[in-house]
C-alpha cells in the first residue's frame, strides 16, 4: 500500500515537469517568431529603409541690385581743427573743435615769388618758420595762416623737401597737458599743409610740450614767445 502512494506521488511529479517543459518550449517559440517583428517595427520607426533625402542646399541672403555702392567716398576732410581745454583736475581734455578761420584764398604771401632759395633768403617771408599762439589754444590767426600756407606752397612744388613740425607751450600747466597741448599745435599748421595739398610723406609732427622754451623768462612777455609751432627744414635749418 506504502508502494502504490510512493508510486502515485511520483507519476503526479513526472506530470508536472513535463507540463512545465511544455509550456518553456512554447513560450520560446513564440519568443523566436516574435522577435523579428519587433526588430522590424523598430527600424522602421527609425528611419530604416526609408528613401535618402538629400538636405536642401543653404543658400545666403542676397541683397537687391544697387543697394551697396561698388566703392565708398572718401571721407569729409574737417573744416576745423580740434583745440584743448585744461580739466579741474590739472590734465589736458580734448574739446569738440575750436574755431578756425577758412582758409584764405587769393595771394599767397601778398604775391611775393616763391622759388627753390626762397627759405634760404632771409628777406623772404618764408624766412619766417615761427607760427604763434593765443593763450590755451590751438587756433591759427589770420596772418599765422597766410604764413603757413606760403611754406604748403613751396613744399607743394618742391616735392624732395621734408619739414617737421615742432609744438611748443609755455611752462603753466601739467607735463602731459602741455605735451598734449603742442601736439594739437602741430596738427594745426600739418592740417593746413594736407589741405593745401602737401603730400602727407613730406611731413611730420613733434610735441615738446614746454621743455624747449624759445625765452627762459617768466611772466607773459616770454610765454607768448613760448606758445609757439616751429616748421624745421630738414637739411636747410
Amino acid at each position: 500500500m506504502m508502494c502504490q502512494k510512493r508510486y502515485n506521488a511520483l507519476k503526479n511529479e513526472n506530470e508536472v515537469v513535463v507540463s512545465i517543459r511544455n509550456r518553456s518550449l512554447l513560450n520560446s517559440k513564440l519568443l523566436v517568431s516574435v522577435l523579428p517583428i519587433l526588430a522590424m517595427t523598430t527600424l522602421t520607426a527609425c528611419g530604416f529603409g526609408q528613401p535618402f533625402k538629400e538636405p536642401a542646399p543653404s543658400t545666403q541672403p542676397t541683397l537687391p541690385t544697387g543697394t551697396v555702392p561698388p566703392k565708398l567716398p572718401p571721407p569729409p576732410v574737417p573744416a576745423v581743427i580740434p583745440g584743448l581745454q585744461q580739466g579741474t583736475d590739472g590734465g589736458a581734455t580734448v574739446t569738440p573743435v575750436e574755431a578756425q578761420e577758412p582758409i584764405l584764398v587769393g595771394k599767397i604771401l601778398g604775391g611775393v615769388p616763391i622759388t627753390r632759395d626762397s627759405i634760404r633768403d632771409p628777406s623772404h617771408p618764408l624766412s619766417k618758420r615761427i607760427v604763434f599762439f593765443d593763450y590755451n589754444s590751438s587756433r591759427l590767426t589770420p596772418n599765422s595762416l597766410d604764413l603757413v600756407r606760403g611754406h604748403a606752397e613751396y613744399l607743394s612744388r618742391f616735392s624732395d623737401v621734408r619739414v617737421r613740425i615742432e609744438g611748443h607751450t609755455d611752462e603753466r600747466g601739467s607735463r602731459e597737458y602741455n605735451i598734449a597741448l603742442g601736439d594739437n599745435r602741430a596738427r594745426s599748421v600739418a592740417k593746413i599743409l594736407q589741405l593745401q595739398g602737401v603730400d602727407a610723406g613730406q611731413f611730420s609732427t613733434l610735441s615738446y610740450g614746454e621743455e624747449v622754451p624759445l625765452d627762459e623768462g617768466e611772466g607773459e612777455r616770454a610765454w607768448r614767445k613760448n606758445r609757439r609751432v616751429e616748421v624745421v627744414y630738414e637739411g636747410y635749418n
